[in-house]
């Protein structure tokens, strides 16, 4: 009786790489895993910019809240002149009126053009996308410490923290003034999988938005300087062939 062997096709791969001297089956998978760092993402933050809002001339520590005469520090009980809020915005923290203001700076990635492994590819999606040592650099000229910086990720039209679209990657902690210091970014824990939702289709841009929010409290030094965080991570990823 005649007997059939059955070999898979990666067996076959195998014999045939065996017999030309090359790589085998497994290794032939394994090289289709690419790993590459993430494009620096910087975002600064300047005392000198438009977007930037000043204490007021005369800042006074006035209490706010419930049971108090203030309660909405943007309109004081007369005869106490309205402050500007749109140039000074005042919000009550801690029973104390303090100026309050988000700051969102965005920066655009092409991982298609950025990336010079992916440039090469001739498709223009990514399969099992994983991204791990997430770390930060702070380099502050800033006199006083900058708040925690959230990062998040966006399509490539949004440019605000607080737009539904944008979603929380992680967290840089505060830090001091007049230094450099780096460190290991924390995830948000579903930073990893809305990362892998917008670099999947690599040839897409999309947003990273860097946002903190400062407070300048009465007695307080006024701010002045700059800070610019980076932010940059180790991706391993699949392409779909």
């Amino acid at each position: 009786m005649r007997r059939t062997t059955s070999l898979s096709f990666c067996a076959v791969v195998s014999v045939i790489a065996g017999a030309a001297g090359l790589a085998g089956c497994g290794a032939l998978s394994n090289a289709a895993t690419l790993t590459f760092d993430l494009p620096a993402q910087s975002f600064s933050f300047d005392t000198a910019s438009s977007g930037w809002k000043a204490p007021p001339a005369s800042f006074p520590s006035v209490s706010c809240g419930s049971g108090q005469t203030v309660t909405d520090c943007c309109n004081p009980p007369a005869p106490a002149p309205t402050p500007d809020c749109t140039a000074t915005p005042l919000a009550c923290e801690n029973s104390v009126c303090v100026l309050e203001f988000p700051i969102d700076q965005s920066q655009t990635i092409n991982l298609k053009m950025q990336v010079p492994s992916l440039s090469r590819l001739s498709g223009q999606t990514l399969a099992t996308i994983s991204i791990s040592q997430v770390t930060y650099t702070i380099a502050s000229t800033l006199n006083v410490a900058l708040p925690p910086v959230d990062v998040y990720i966006a399509p490539s039209n949004v440019t605000s923290a607080s737009d539904p679209a944008a979603k929380k990657f992680g967290s840089i902690p505060s830090s001091p003034a007049n230094m450099t210091t780096t460190g290991n970014m924390t995830l948000d824990p579903s930073g990893g999988a809305v990362f892998s939702q917008y670099a999947s289709a690599f040839s897409t841009p999309f947003n990273f938005i860097g946002h903190t929010t400062m407070i300048v409290k009465p007695g307080d030094p006024i701010p002045s300087g700059a800070v610019t965080a980076t932010v940059t991570g180790k991706v391993s990823a699949k392409p779909n062939l």
